[in-house]
């Protein structure tokens, strides 16, 4: 007779699969299919199977739902089921729990997980299973027939005997020699016995040699003690299956009260077992990759210091950020992000050591506890072999992606002696490794946390500023390089600070990018720039165009297209007198959304301009599908122009390629006549610097064009 396994999932894709994969698990296997639940469940009502496997989301019922109502079925109690969940579903799992699940499978699923999960699991319920119909045919085997109620039957057996025969427990009773005095069908049915072929032998005989030692020393302190050992639980392995029993034992007592032996009892609780382990494996780990979760890892690190300050040894905790993993996850979508995580984790658990340790806390970040370290160079040894595997190229969808990691070390106990303490530090440690160049690592100094404790004073300053409308906007002239007519404006930043002065970005940028405070700043500034864009208009000032820089975490976390053009319709102004500045690092993380945006902007007549051309990752393919129309050559090559042959080449080629591709070009940072004269002869159409004009407060704009407007009539007279 064939082992049946149910298969219930609305895809019928899921459903041809899985129904393979039980072709695959062997001839005595077949699969009954249904995509409707509550098909399947009216089948279930005339039809016995041997093992569920069940899809957690359907439409008509969850599989929480599906597997609470089979088991309240007479036939459905003890059937398996296995619930296949996707990698989030932490919930999910704990209801399918609840509602009776056996075991899980993450979606989606190998053959080779599947088949030997399955196999596995119905081997433990055949055994199970076994256990009980071989006791029950013992108890039928000495049950009295035909017999009038009495003390005792034919049989030799009471009515207590039988009925003790019947209870799924496992029990027996040993003198003090440990010679078998009595054992029901349950117990001697897992060893393949009849209960009279036990009694009378060494109880020990039957157990391995770990079993019967343990055996003994409990059954020892039982008869010296008088006390009962209750509630300890035992793992026996019955043909391959291993099996779990809560056991007691007790004093066998004569009519005396007199302590002639030992009785023990025990339940199989391998189910129960199971949802218990697996509650636990939830809580403490992470259902993606299957690495231990923060939760876990505080308990590892706090072991760790507990072991190095009493064995005066020293461990490093590395916190380690991939590099750029947001661009795949955006560009290739989740499923792709969610496989490299995969494959980074199975690549850390490979290279660490036996006695170290290694989590996924949360997005791209993982951390591992180097035990038994010797030294810095030993942890830069392991540091470079980590960032090497992370190197290798991943297959992802049939594409090859390469990826890096930012690491941060601190070290147990040196650092600190409290979990919270060394997260945090080799956290500042990590951000460093960041801002030197990524794909480094980096070990944590007293510096760092002396720029943390300043960022941290900048970060409350800033919200002060916000709130105070401490921040204004300078306004730095763009000529035409050929009239040096003003044809444009950049606004920048300043913060008004109430006792340092006027700052300049550069002093609170990062903070502000690092903190979030640069959404805030980001939604004033293009509100700001609108506005007064419209005020000078409305005093008889047409101001050229004004360029606003755009962070790229202002793409990622707002919609800045919306913000945009909400303004500029607020402040009824022309759209073409916004230009947005993007940097390369945006056109890296350019997915569909920021493309998206950006093309939204350029059809509404805003103009779009790549900053610091020439520094970061240049692509042709970006320049050419994003729908820039300026690029902005970085000061770095202006300011070498006039003693490097190789800069100017460089400006003159991008010059040519955007005036290829109908872009305007911008040089910036201009400080000279040579500097100056130089760009009018490389192709540059616009000049911006000290050379021409410094940044401007907004109060001197309206002076500063009614100058232009006196010298072009003067020129023109």
């Amino acid at each position: 007779m064939s082992t049946r396994v149910l298969i219930v999932d609305d895809r019928p894709t899921n459903l041809r699969i899985y129904a393979q994969f039980v072709t695959l698990m062997g001839e005595k296997y077949s699969s009954v299919t249904f995509a409707d639940p509550l098909e399947a469940l009216q089948w279930l009502r005339m039809e016995s199977v041997d093992l569920l496997i069940v899809d957690y989301r359907m439409p008509q019922m969850n599989g929480a739902e599906f597997i609470r109502k089979v088991r309240a079925m007479p036939s459905g109690a003890e059937v398996p089921a296995i619930v296949i969940t996707a990698h989030q579903d932490r919930e999910c799992r704990l209801s399918a729990l609840d509602a009776g699940a056996t075991d899980f499978l993450q979606s989606p699923v190998s053959h080779v997980e599947f088949c030997s999960r399955a196999i596995a699991l119905l081997s433990q319920t055949e055994k199970s299973g076994d256990l009980k119909k071989r006791a029950s045919e013992l108890e039928k085997k000495y049950a009295a027939v035909g017999v009038e109620p009495g003390p005792e039957t034919t049989s030799g057996k009471s009515i207590l005997e039988q009925i003790i025969d019947t209870i799924p427990i496992m029990i027996n009773a040993t003198d003090r020699s440990g010679k078998c005095l009595f054992t029901n069908a349950y117990q001697s049915a897992l060893f393949d016995k009849s209960p009279d072929e036990m009694v009378g032998r060494d109880f020990t005989t039957f157990l391995d040699t770990t079993q019967a030692d343990n055996s003994n020393r409990r059954n020892t302190i039982v008869l010296k003690s008088g006390q009962p050992i209750p509630h300890y639980e035992e793992k026996i392995n019955s043909d391959g299956v291993q099996l779990i029993f809560h056991c007691n034992k007790s004093p066998l007592l004569n009519h005396k009260g007199e302590t002639i032996g030992v009785l023990t009892t025990a339940v199989d609780i391998t189910a129960r077992k199971f949802a218990e382990e697996h509650r636990t494996h939830l809580a403490l780990h992470d259902m993606l990759t299957g690495l231990p979760n923060r939760v876990l890892l505080a308990e590892k690190v706090r072991e760790a210091i507990d072991i190095c300050l009493r064995e005066n040894s020293q461990s490093a905790l590395l916190l380690l950020d991939l590099d750029r993993f947001k661009v795949i996850n955006d560009t290739r979508g989740h499923h792709s992000g969610d496989t490299l995580l995969r494959e980074v984790a199975e690549r850390l658990s490979n290279i660490i050591g036996a006695k170290d340790f290694a989590s996924r806390i949360g997005g791209d970040e993982f951390a591992i506890i180097l035990n038994e370290i010797d030294g810095a160079d030993s942890i830069n040894s392991r540091c470079t072999k980590i960032l090497k595997a992370i190197n290798e190229p991943y297959s992802i969808s049939g594409m090859e992606q390469v990826i890096g990691a930012s690491i941060g070390v601190s070290l147990i106990p040196h650092d600190g002696v409290e979990y919270e303490e060394v997260l945090r530090l080799a956290d500042l440690a990590m951000y460093d490794a960041k801002a030197n160049g990524r794909n480094c690592h980096r070990f944590f100094s007293e510096g760092m946390n002396q720029i943390a404790q300043a960022d941290a004073a900048l970060e409350n300053e800033l919200r002060d500023a916000l709130s105070q409308e401490q921040f204004a906007l300078e306004y730095q002239p763009i000529v035409d390089a050929k009239t040096l007519e003003y044809v444009g404006l950049e606004a920048l930043i300043r913060w008004d600070h109430p006792s340092r002065g006027r700052l300049l970005p550069v002093q609170f940028i990062r903070v502000a990018d690092d903190t979030g405070l640069m959404d805030h700043m980001g939604k004033w500034v293009i509100a700001e720039v609108c506005r007064q864009i419209r005020t000078s208009a409305d005093e008889g000032v047409d101001l050229p165009r004004v360029a606003i820089n755009i962070s790229p975490r202002q793409f990622q976390n707002q919609n800045v297209c919306d913000e945009i053009l909400k303004n500029i319709k607020l402040h009824n102004i022309e759209p073409s007198k916004i230009v947005v500045e993007i940097t390369e690092e945006l056109l890296l993380d350019n997915n569909e959304h920021v493309s998206n945006s950006l093309n939204r902007l350029r059809r509404h007549g805003v103009g779009i301009s790549i900053d610091d051309f020439g520094t970061g990752y240049s692509s042709l393919q970006y320049l050419r599908d994003l729908p820039a129309n300026c690029l902005k050559i970085d000061r770095t090559f202006v300011s070498r122009i006039e003693h490097s042959a190789a800069d100017r080449a460089i400006i003159g080629t991008i010059s040519h390629l955007a005036h290829a591709l109908d872009m305007r070009v911008i040089a910036e940072g201009v400080e000279n006549d040579a500097q100056l004269e130089l760009l009018q002869v490389s192709g540059v159409d616009e000049i911006q610097g000290f050379k021409i004009a410094r940044p401007q407060r907004a109060e001197n704009l309206k002076k500063l064009f009614d100058q232009q407007r006196y010298t072009n009539r003067s020129a023109e007279g």
